[in-house]
C-alpha cells in the first residue's frame, strides 16, 4: 500500500497542469479573450501561443498564470491555443474556441485623441433587447449575442446589471445581474415589473425599481373631454382610474425576500402631476396615468442616503436610508408644495443620476418643457452637474457645468451623462438616432 500511495503522489507531480478558459468548443460573445492556465510546478513563466488556422497571431512569454489578448482577434473566426511551461519542453493544449459575431453598427468621430478617457463605452438599446461595448475607434469588442440582455450598469468590480427579454414571464424584462458570457448570476423575484435600474448594495442586497398602482382621480384639464366620452366622471375628485407608481425595493440576495421597501404613493402628493408634458394625453390612450415614471436612483452609502429621479414630476429627490425620510425634494414647483428647492433649474423628464464624491449630481435634462421652463427656442436637452447646498435648513442648487445639445440631438426620452475620471462627461442621448458625445469640461 505505501509504494502504491508513492507512485501516486510521483504520477501527480509530473502530471501537466490545464488549461482553463477559453474553454476548449467555447464560442465567444467578445474578442478581447482573457486566456487562463492551471499553475505548473516549477515554472516560473509562460509561452502563450494562439493561433488562427495555420497562422500564429499571438506569441508571449508571460509571468503571472493568465494574460488578456486584445488585439489580432476578431468576430467570426475559430482559434486554437496552447500554453508550454519554462521548465518544460511539453505543451498543455492546443484547446479551440471560436468568436461570435458584431452585432452593434457604431460610427465613431475623433475629435481630438489626446483628450478622451481611455476605455471602452458599454451601451444597450431597447428596441432589439441587446448590449454591446466598444472601443475609442468604434470596434465592437463585446455583446450579448442571442441573449436578448439590456445593460443597465456595471460597479466596475466585473459585475454587470440590467434585464432580460422573457416574453413567458407576465413581467417580460426581469433584472438580473450576469457576467460578460451572458450567463445570469442573479435574477429578481419578478413579482413586480422591474424597470430602468438594478443595483448591488454594499450589504450583498440587490435593489431595483418596481410598479406600484393605485387608484386616484382623473384631474381637470384639456383631456378632460377625453374621458369623459368614456364614462369617467373626470371631476379631479373621484378616485376611479389606474395611476402608475413606483416603489424602491431592496431584496435579500439569497432568499429574495423584500426586506425594505419605499412607496412614492406614501411619500408624494397626487396634487402633483404633468400637466403639460402630454402624460394625461397618453393615459388616456393607455388607460393608466404614468405618474412618477422614476428612471434612476442612487445608493449613496457614505451619506446613507438614497437619490431618485422622478421623470415626469420633474424631481430629483434625496432620502434618508433606512428610514425612507424625504431629506428634499428638488426641481419644478408643484402644488402641494413639497418640492423644497431648485425651482430656476429648469430641468424637465430628466433622465439618469451620478453621484459624485464632491455631492455634486449628474444627470441629463430631456428637456421636454424647456420652451416652457427655460423659453428655449426649441426642445433643448442638457447634460448637467448640479451642486446642492445642505447649511442646515438653507437649502440651495446651482448648475456648475451644462452642455446644450443641438436641436437635431434632443433626447425626448431616454439617455444619461456620465462624469468620467478624466474629468470629461459622456452625454447620451437617443437624438441622431442613438448619439453618444464625449466632451470636455469647457465643453
Amino acid at each position: 500500500m505505501r509504494d502504491f500511495i508513492i507512485l501516486i503522489v510521483i504520477m501527480t507531480s509530473f502530471s501537466m497542469a490545464g488549461l482553463v478558459i477559453p474553454a476548449n468548443g467555447s464560442t465567444l460573445n467578445y474578442i478581447h479573450v482573457l486566456f487562463e492556465w492551471e499553475q505548473e510546478s516549477g515554472a516560473s513563466a509562460y509561452n502563450l501561443q494562439v493561433s488562427q488556422g495555420n497562422n500564429l497571431i499571438i506569441d508571449i512569454e508571460v509571468s503571472s498564470l493568465y494574460f488578456i489578448v486584445d488585439e489580432n482577434i476578431d468576430w467570426g473566426n475559430s482559434y486554437s491555443w496552447k500554453v508550454r511551461p519554462n521548465n518544460t519542453d511539453n505543451w498543455i493544449g492546443p484547446n479551440t474556441f471560436s468568436t461570435g459575431s458584431a452585432i452593434a453598427d457604431v460610427d465613431v468621430t475623433i475629435h481630438n485623441g489626446n483628450l478622451y478617457s481611455p476605455g471602452l463605452t458599454i451601451f444597450s438599446s431597447f428596441f432589439n433587447y441587446y448590449s454591446a461595448a466598444f472601443d475609442n475607434e468604434g470596434n465592437e469588442v463585446w455583446n450579448t449575442g442571442q441573449s436578448d440582455i439590456v445593460y443597465y450598469n456595471t460597479n466596475y468590480d466585473g459585475k454587470l446589471f440590467g434585464c432580460w427579454l422573457d416574453n413567458d414571464s407576465q413581467n417580460n424584462l426581469p433584472g438580473i445581474e450576469f457576467n460578460l458570457d451572458g450567463e445570469f448570476t442573479w435574477e429578481e423575484p419578478n413579482e413586480e415589473f422591474l424597470h430602468h435600474d438594478l443595483i448591488l448594495l454594499p450589504n450583498g442586497n440587490y435593489m431595483g425599481i418596481v410598479e406600484a398602482t393605485e387608484i386616484g382621480p382623473i384631474p381637470l384639464g384639456s383631456w378632460t373631454t377625453l374621458f369623459l366620452s368614456l364614462g369617467y366622471d373626470a371631476n379631479g375628485v373621484t378616485f376611479e382610474f389606474p395611476w402608475v407608481g413606483d416603489r424602491i425595493v431592496e431584496w435579500n440576495k439569497d432568499t429574495k425576500e423584500v426586506v425594505w421597501s419605499w412607496n412614492m404613493f406614501d411619500h408624494y402628493s397626487m396634487l402633483d402631476y404633468d400637466e403639460i408634458g402630454g402624460t394625461w394625453i397618453e393615459a388616456f390612450t393607455k388607460q393608466r396615468y404614468d405618474w412618477t415614471h422614476v428612471n434612476a436612483f442612487w445608493f449613496a452609502n457614505n451619506e446613507s442616503a438614497i437619490y431618485i429621479s422622478s421623470r415626469h414630476l420633474s424631481r430629483i429627490t434625496k432620502i434618508s436610508y433606512p428610514s425612507g425620510e424625504i431629506i428634499w425634494n428638488m426641481g419644478h414647483d408643484m402644488p402641494s408644495g413639497d418640492v423644497d428647492f431648485g425651482h430656476e433649474l429648469g430641468f424637465s423628464f430628466q433622465h439618469g443620476l451620478q453621484i459624485l464624491d464632491n455631492g455634486n449630481i449628474i444627470t441629463l435634462d430631456n428637456g421636454n418643457l424647456s420652451e416652457t421652463f427655460l423659453g428655449t427656442d426649441f426642445p433643448t436637452t442638457r447634460a448637467l452637474e448640479i451642486q446642492v447646498s445642505e447649511n442646515q435648513n438653507d437649502l440651495t442648487s446651482s448648475i456648475v457645468w451644462e452642455y446644450s445639445l443641438p436641436e437635431d440631438l434632443f433626447g425626448f426620452a431616454s439617455g444619461n451623462v456620465q462624469k468620467l475620471e478624466n474629468g470629461n462627461y459622456l452625454i447620451t442621448t437617443v437624438g441622431g438616432g442613438g448619439t453618444v458625445l464625449e466632451v470636455t469640461p469647457g465643453n
